[in-house]
């Protein structure tokens, strides 16, 4: 894991944890602010949507405990810069070395930590129960969100099979389309545009759909869960990642017929 890393020197140390406290307390008073901003907005009050902000923190917290390291997160720079043999030759599945790679407990935590905080903070500020069972669906939403959000990341990273240099660094963009734009609610927005966020470009199920359902959770109790909209979000993760799944294979195949045309050592674990 990335303890050694982590614990390096004393100096190295200590300026991670400072840095780790000064960037997650940023984070916090922009999303405050952002609450304050959008009080009343498409149906919140300024609690609910400091609640949304949390959750989508959070969900940012999953992937950098369980992505960040070895830019497995960032899969189209190990498929661009034709390093996908080293993780090809290790003697496991591809799915589990990549997870192994990209987990990093120790310098990822601290996002989840302002995460689940902010989350609960925003919980007990808008009166919602915190209970088993409210937590438990807070778990499942989470996990159907970061399904979503790296399903849709390795969906655009396969263009890297084909257009190596081109495409190295496009993960990167559809990381960033989701920190840029799943904090914003969706609930005044009309017609097409709110579908192609709930489908296509899917920002509304990482943090704002998963959160009205999990305040309809918070008041109205079990029934709220069991309405038709309330699958939507597991079903989407569904066909996300396996649509993201079958074309990662058919990249594969692709790339055990033709390898790849260049090799960068920059950014090589």
């Amino acid at each position: 894991m990335d303890l050694l890393w982590f614990l390096r020197d004393t100096r190295y140390f200590f300026i991670q944890l400072v840095s780790d406290i000064v960037s997650g307390g940023c984070t916090i008073a922009g999303v405050c602010l952002l609450s304050a901003n959008f009080k009343h907005f498409s149906g919140m009050t300024q609690n609910e949507i400091l609640f949304m902000m949390g959750y989508a923190l959070f969900i940012d917290g999953i992937y950098m405990v369980f992505f960040i390291g070895n830019n497995t997160g960032m899969v189209s720079r190990i498929i661009g810069r034709g390093q996908l043999d080293h993780i090809m030759i290790q003697p496991v599945p591809l799915w589990a070395e990549l997870l192994a790679q990209g987990f990093s407990p120790v310098s990822g935590s601290p996002i989840m930590i302002f995460g689940t905080g902010l989350t609960a903070y925003g919980a007990i500020s808008a009166g919602l129960p915190i209970n088993a069972f409210t937590v438990l669906l807070f778990l499942f939403y989470s996990i159907c969100s970061i399904v979503i959000v790296m399903s849709f990341i390795y969906l655009i990273s396969c263009s890297a099979f084909y257009a190596p240099a081109a495409a190295e660094e496009i993960a990167g963009v559809g990381k960033e389309l989701f920190s840029s734009l799943k904090t914003y609610p969706l609930g005044n927005m009309k017609g097409f545009q709110k579908h192609i966020f709930l489908s296509l470009i899917p920002v509304g199920l990482c943090a704002w759909y998963p959160s009205t359902l999990l305040i309809k959770a918070g008041k109205y109790g079990l029934g709220a869960v069991l309405v038709p909209e309330a699958f939507y979000l597991p079903i989407a993760a569904a066909i996300f990642s396996f649509i993201a799944t079958i074309t990662f294979k058919k990249g594969m195949k692709y790339y055990e017929t033709y390898g790849s045309p260049r090799y960068s050592g920059f950014g090589h674990r």
